[in-house]
């Protein structure tokens, strides 16, 4: 606790400390409750029925993008623009448009899974992207207001759930499959939606006809899929060539190493105002600082979830392979949470087309790498992970030198900071 009342201190966050350590321990909450959940799923779902499960969740995610056209952004960042920059009118014309095409999407990536189309699970999938989009769409409002606190509880209120639900069956002795996992993660949208419309828990638009550009709202989708295909689609990736059961240690190891660098997102939420106030001739240096002081966190972080997955898995099925990605996985995620400071600035700050092209140019290169790595290590697909640090750092650092002039690693390396005048 010391260590980190410590990080926050030294990167500049004494005005807002008991905010960010509240957003660390929220994500503390989201994890600690996501890990139980997974790890229960792991121990008493069959090894086939726990990938099914997560290539639903992962098809849900990439749905979520497309239901709300990649929104959630915009929606942010014009929050607390006067006049009001969205309205109610934005979040029925975005749902209206995007649900449909989402399901639509939805249909054909579970095609190509060669998972069914009549049945229970694609009716409760869709069912809970209904509820996920608009709270999405609600909660990313509140965040442009500096209101962050559901928008980081949200996961580990589902997972809350999923953990009773999943306990629930096991202590009765009921067989778990897909479609009640699909059920027990219905209700949990179901009520974080619900706890999204308390106005103290987060804010809706004002009422009143759409403010935002359909053609903006189109590169905010299109950017958005991008990112999704980068951070978020490596599970639904090696779904298609890999057997279910390594998908499911994929989805393990994934959930576990992601965790630092959405510590420190969680934490980065909280400044999105301050953020979208910098600009590059009066950038002091301080946001580097947190940069670097999140990377210590994450190397302390990982180094607790490096002992608890190595305790872990002799207790899952699917236990030893998933230790063995994680590994693969650690310098890249490890990467990430020194990198995760520099995309939400670039996110706030650059044109969406240029985020559009910038995401692109990252998309081709992974899959690329995986091109490569499958080529050479077939059965090794988390192989892709050690290219994936290397290049990452690479396009970030030219990235942040493009708009604010300098180097960030050999800004950090250098040092000391000039401080403002």
């Amino acid at each position: 606790m010391n260590f980190l009342l410590r990080t926050v201190e030294l990167a500049g966050a004494r005005a807002v400390r008991l905010g960010g350590m509240g957003a660390l321990a929220s994500r503390l909450y989201v994890y600690l409750s996501g890990f139980l959940a997974l790890f229960l799923m792991a121990a008493h779902v069959s090894p086939a029925d726990f990938g099914e499960y997560s290539i639903y969740q992962s098809v849900l995610e990439v749905a979520l993008v497309v239901a709300t056209l990649g929104s959630s952004l915009l929606f942010a960042r014009h929050a607390a623009t006067e006049p009001a920059g969205v309205r109610r009118g934005d979040v029925v014309r975005t749902l209206a448009i995007g649900l449909p095409l989402a399901t639509l999407l939805s249909a054909v990536i579970l095609r190509f899974q060669h998972l069914p189309l009549a049945g229970a699970p694609f009716v409760l999938m869709t069912a809970a992207l209904v509820v996920f989009s608009f709270t999405s769409l609600r909660l990313s409002y509140s965040r442009g207001l500096g209101h962050a606190g559901l928008l980081n509880l949200e996961g580990g209120i589902r997972s809350t759930i999923l953990v009773l639900g999943v306990a629930a069956f096991a202590a009765w002795g009921a067989e778990l499959r897909t479609t009640q996992l699909l059920v027990i993660n219905l209700l949990a949208f179901l009520l974080v939606g619900a706890a999204s419309m308390y106005p103290g828990w987060a804010a809706g638009p004002p009422s009143g006809r759409p403010a935002l550009g359909l053609a903006s709202q189109g590169s905010a989708s299109t950017y958005s899929l991008l990112m999704f295909l980068l951070r978020k689609s490596d599970l639904l990736v090696v779904a298609f060539f890999m057997p279910l059961a390594y998908v499911g240690a994929f989805k393990i190891a994934f959930l576990l190493a992601e965790a630092p660098s959405q510590f420190v997102q969680a934490f980065l939420y909280t400044k999105t105002r301050p953020m979208l106030g910098i600009d590059a001739a009066h950038f002091d240096g301080s946001q580097l600082r947190l940069a670097k002081q999140s990377f210590l966190l994450g190397c302390a972080l990982f180094a607790a979830l490096a002992i608890l997955i190595t305790a872990a898995a002799p207790l899952l099925k699917v236990g030893r392979t998933a230790l063995e990605i994680f590994l693969c996985m650690t310098p890249y995620f490890l990467l990430r949470t020194y990198t995760v400071h520099h995309e939400m600035l670039l996110a706030l700050k650059v044109s969406i087309g240029s985020l559009g092209w910038w995401a692109l140019a990252e998309v081709a290169l992974r899959l690329l790498s995986y091109g490569a790595v499958v080529s050479i290590f077939p059965g090794k697909p988390h192989y892709v992970f050690f290219i994936a640090a290397f290049s990452d750092l690479l396009l970030y650092e030219v990235r942040m030198r493009a708009l604010f002039g300098f180097f960030p690693l050999a800004r950090l390396v250098r040092g000391p900071f000039p401080r403002p005048s």
